[in-house]
């Protein structure tokens, strides 16, 4: 069967098994050219069968999947937090990678952006602004 894309190319059903094949290995922890070297591929090859197969994923498939992780993550929080907190060193390593992993789900793990301006910056600014004005002729 073949299936029509946005690029106008057509993907085939062995296409479609191809993507998902690759990403089901991703999701296993390969990297890309672990894939590549497993499917006889190109590493390129196995970064775009990747990307499609997640381009093809609804939204709502990958919301249920958070979900999912989100609920996995709360239970082994549930379990490990205890001994961390007893002071086991090996519990509390793992309750790191835990909220670190987490955090990166939620996406609360992001760089917070910062614009600094400097007065330097602020007064070039001014003069090219005063100079603009200068060269806009007067209205009547």
């Amino acid at each position: 069967m073949a299936i029509p894309s946005k690029s106008g190319f057509i993907r085939t059903e062995e296409d479609a098994r191809g993507d998902a094949e690759a990403l089901h290995l991703r999701s296993q922890g390969y990297t890309y050219q672990r894939i590549a070297d497993e499917l006889g591929i190109a590493k390129s090859s196995a970064y775009e069968r990747c990307q499609r197969a997640l381009a093809a994923i609804p939204l709502e498939a990958v919301e249920e999947y958070r979900t999912i992780q989100r609920e996995q993550l709360d239970r082994l929080m549930a379990s490990w937090l205890p001994e961390a907190i007893a002071g086991n060193p090996k519990a509390a390593e793992i309750v790191l990678k835990i909220i670190e992993k987490r955090s990166k789900l939620e996406g609360t793990d992001q760089p917070i952006k910062h614009e600094v301006i400097t007065l330097d910056a602020i007064q070039a600014e001014i003069l090219r602004l005063e100079a603009e004005l200068a060269d806009t002729p007067a209205e009547a």
